[in-house]
């Protein structure tokens, strides 16, 4: 399934993503905000508990762009970084030259976890291969048009 254009994943995107661990063994991180590709804005998590900090050049842009996190993620404590973590994992995902999978041992949703396919194969070929091999252990295969990892069994767009 193919996300429309006005979908808050389709819509935002990050660049300038950096981390630093922290002596705490904590991770601070920031990220410059796009809305459809031009700049809106900077985020930064000081790895310290608090909420993000929000910087926007466009307050109606942010107020937008936290009012779609908070759709999204309704019961999270600070939606507006867990949509900035979809993002983050969808620039990442998308930009790999191989198809990514996991299976239902991997932590994707908690920690990014996946396998990549042997390099030269399509997404078809790696989603039949998995759906023989590993029935019994949910696998489950990035697509690139809906942004998300989506189960083999499911049809592509």
């Amino acid at each position: 399934m193919v996300l429309p254009i006005s979908h808050p994943l389709q819509r935002y995107s990050v660049s300038g993503y950096q981390e630093a661990e922290l002596p705490s063994g904590t991770v601070a991180w920031s990220a410059n905000l796009l809305r459809y590709g031009q700049g809106f804005g900077l985020v930064t998590d000081h790895g310290d508990g608090r909420p993000a900090e929000w910087t926007f050049t466009d307050a109606g842009y942010g107020k937008e762009f936290l009012a779609a996190a908070a759709a999204l993620h309704p019961d999270a404590d600070d939606p507006g970084a867990v949509l900035v973590d979809q993002l983050v994992t969808v620039r990442q995902m998308n930009s790999l030259d191989q198809v990514a999978y996991c299976l239902d041992d991997d932590a994707f949703e908690a920690r990014g976890e996946h396998r990549l396919a042997d390099p030269g194969l399509t997404f078809l070929q790696v989603r039949r291969d998995l759906a023989e091999r590993f029935p019994d252990r949910n696998p489950r295969i990035w697509d690139k048009n809906a942004s998300a990892m989506v189960p083999v069994t499911s049809p592509s767009t």
